[in-house]
C-alpha cells in the first residue's frame, strides 16, 4: 500500500526537476507492455472478424460495419484496457487514499498517547555545541552489504560503509550491519526527510497560507527548528532541483538555507547549461560539499549541514567516470561508487580542524524503489524472501554516545526514531528521550514499532486526524 501512497503524494506535489529517465522507465515497463497487450487484443478482434467472414461469406468491411459485432469488439477492447491499467498501476488504491486524505479529521487517541510534542519537551544542549552533518544517501540500504556482513548480496557492495559501521554506531535489525524499516508515509525522498527530521509521517502535510502559498507542518517543531533556535547555521545541499516534491517548502519553513543546482549555477560553480540525470552527479556534488563544510567550519557558530546524493536513484542509477566495472548491472556498480565517495568524504572530514566537535549521520532516505519488472535486489540476492529483509541504512560516525551492542542490535525502528536519536548523538539531553513519534535508539527503550508492529502504526498514522491537521498550521 505504501507504494501507492508514494505515487499518490508525489504526483500531487511539485515534480519540477525530475529525471526523464524515471519516466522513460515507467513508459518502457508500463505503457509499452500495456500497448503491446492492447495491440494483441485488437489483432484478436480482427482475427475473429476474418473467421466470421469465412463462416458467413460476408465481406470483411460488412463485419466492421455490423453494429453488434463492433459493439462487442469495442467492449472487449475497453475491458481489457481498463483491467490491464488497473493491475499495472494498482489504480484501485488511489480513491481510498483520496477519501482518507479529504475526509473530516477525527480525534486520535494514538496521537494523544504517543506523540511527544517537541515544543513542550525540555531539550538541553551541552556547553559546547556540537556540529551535525546529515548525509542522505539516495535509496541506499544496509541490504547492499554481503550476507556475511548482514546484508543480502554475495559480495559486499558497500565495504567502506561497513567498515565505518563497525567502528562507530549502527542500529540494526540483526547482529551485524542493518538499519531501519520503511513505514507508510516515509518511503520516498520527501517523506524520508520529513519523517526523520520531524518524527511525523508524510500525510498531505502541506497547507495554504493567507497569501496563497504553501507551507509544510508549520506548527511542528523539527530537528532543524531546534538547532536553529539554539544558534546553529542550518544548510542543505542538493545536486538536483530543491522544488521537487516540495522539499524546499519543508526545509525552508524550518530554518534551513538550501543550495541546489540553481544556486550553484548562479554562483558559477556549475555551468549554466549543465544537466545530467536529476541535475548534476555526485562526482560534482562532493567537492562542493567539501567547499561548503570548509566555509561552515571556519565560522564561530555551530552548524548543521545536510545533503542528498542522487546517483543511486531508481531505475538504474547514474554511471559516472568514477564507477567501477565489476558487476553486470549498472546500479550495483553505482552503489559501489557511492560507497567510495561517501567513505572518502568522511576521510577528508577527519582531517579538518572542526572534526573532533562534529557528528555525522549517514542514512538511506528510503529503500531502493523496485518493481516486479525491475528488482535487482531480488534478482541478485541468493537469500530467499530478500524483499522482506530489506532495511534503509543508518550509521552515526563520531557520536557522543556509544551504546552497548545489545542496545544497537536486534532492534526494530522507523524513520521517526532518528529525530531524537540524532539530537542525542550530539550530546543533547531530551526529557523522556522521545520526540514526535520517535524514541531515541540510544535509550534502549522500545520503539513504537517494537511495541505495536508496523501494521498498527501504519493504520493509526495514515488517516486524517485533528492533531496532524493542527500541526500543519502555525502555532
Amino acid at each position: 500500500m505504501d507504494n501507492a501512497y508514494a505515487v499518490f503524494f508525489v504526483l500531487g506535489a511539485n515534480t519540477k526537476g525530475s529525471d526523464s529517465g524515471t519516466f522513460l522507465s515507467f513508459f518502457k515497463n508500463i505503457i509499452v507492455p500495456a500497448g503491446i497487450i492492447y495491440a494483441l487484443v485488437l489483432l484478436g478482434n480482427f482475427a475473429l472478424a476474418k473467421s466470421y467472414k469465412k463462416a458467413t461469406g460476408k465481406k470483411f468491411r460488412s463485419v466492421l460495419a455490423d453494429a453488434d459485432k463492433c459493439f462487442v469488439f469495442g467492449i472487449s477492447y475497453a475491458v481489457f484496457a481498463v483491467v490491464i491499467t488497473l493491475v499495472m498501476l494498482r489504480a484501485w488504491k488511489y480513491p481510498a487514499i483520496l477519501y482518507e486524505v479529504r475526509k473530516t479529521p477525527a480525534h486520535s487517541d494514538f496521537y494523544d498517547k504517543h506523540y511527544v510534542d517537541p515544543a513542550s519537551t525540555r531539550i538541553a544542549f551541552p556547553e559546547k555545541k556540537r556540529n551535525l552533518v546529515v548525509i542522505f544517501m539516495e535509496s541506499v540500504e544496509s541490504s547492499f552489504a554481503s550476507i556475511e556482513e548482514g546484508g543480502l548480496f554475495r559480495e559486499n557492495l558497500i565495504p567502506g560503509i561497513t567498515s565505518l559501521a563497525k567502528a562507530n554506531v549502527n542500529f540494526s535489525q540483526n547482529e551485524k550491519l542493518g538499519g531501519g524499516e520503511n513505514l507508510a508515509g516515509t518511503s520516498w525522498t520527501a517523506a524520508g526527510i520529513i519523517s526523520k527530521f520531524s518524527g511525523l509521517p508524510y500525510f498531505a502535510p502541506f497547507a495554504k497560507t493567507e497569501d496563497g502559498s504553501l507551507s509544510c507542518l508549520r506548527g511542528a517543531v523539527t530537528l532543524t527548528d531546534i538547532l536553529s533556535e539554539n544558534g546553529y547555521r542550518c544548510r542543505f545541499a542538493f545536486g538536483s532541483d530543491k522544488q521537487f516534491e516540495n522539499r524546499d517548502i519543508f526545509l525552508e519553513n524550518h530554518g534551513v538555507e538550501i543550495h541546489d543546482i540553481h544556486w550553484y549555477k548562479a554562483q558559477g560553480l556549475i555551468p549554466m547549461n549543465y544537466q545530467v540525470f536529476w541535475g548534476f552527479e555526485d562526482q560534482k556534488l562532493f567537492p562542493l560539499v567539501r567547499r561548503e563544510l570548509d566555509e561552515l567550519g571556519k565560522g564561530s557558530a555551530p552548524f548543521f549541514f545536510g545533503m542528498l546524493t542522487v546517483d543511486t536513484h531508481f531505475p538504474d542509477g547514474y554511471k559516472c567516470p568514477l564507477c567501477p566495472e565489476i558487476d553486470k548491472r549498472q546500479v550495483m556498480n553505482v552503489v559501489r561508487c557511492a560507497d567510495k565517495q561517501v567513505s572518502d568524504l568522511i576521510g577528508w572530514m577527519e582531517g579538518q580542524s572542526w572534526w573532533d566537535n562534529t557528528t555525522v549521520v549517514i542514512m538511506g532516505d528510503h529503500n531502493f524503489l523496485t518493481a516486479p519488472h525491475n528488482n535487482f535486489i531480488a534478482d541478485e540476492s541468493p537469500v530467499h524472501g530478500a524483499n522482506a529483509r530489506r532495511r534503509w541504512l543508518d550509521l552515526i560516525v563520531n557520536s557522543v554516545l556509544t551504546p552497548p551492542q545489545f542496545v544497537q542490535k536486534n532492534r526494530r525502528f522507523a524513520p521517526y526514531d532518528m529525530f531524537p536519536t540524532m539530537l542525542e548523538s550530539i550530546g543533547c539531553t531530551i526529557e523522556g528521550r522521545a520526540l514526535g513519534f520517535g524514541r531515541s535508539l540510544y535509550s534502549g527503550e522500545k520503539t513504537l514499532v517494537e511495541t505495536y508492529g508496523a501494521e498498527k502504526i501504519n493504520a493509526e498514522l495514515m488517516k486524517r486526524t485533528e492533531q496532524y491537521e493542527a500541526l500543519k498550521k502555525r502555532r
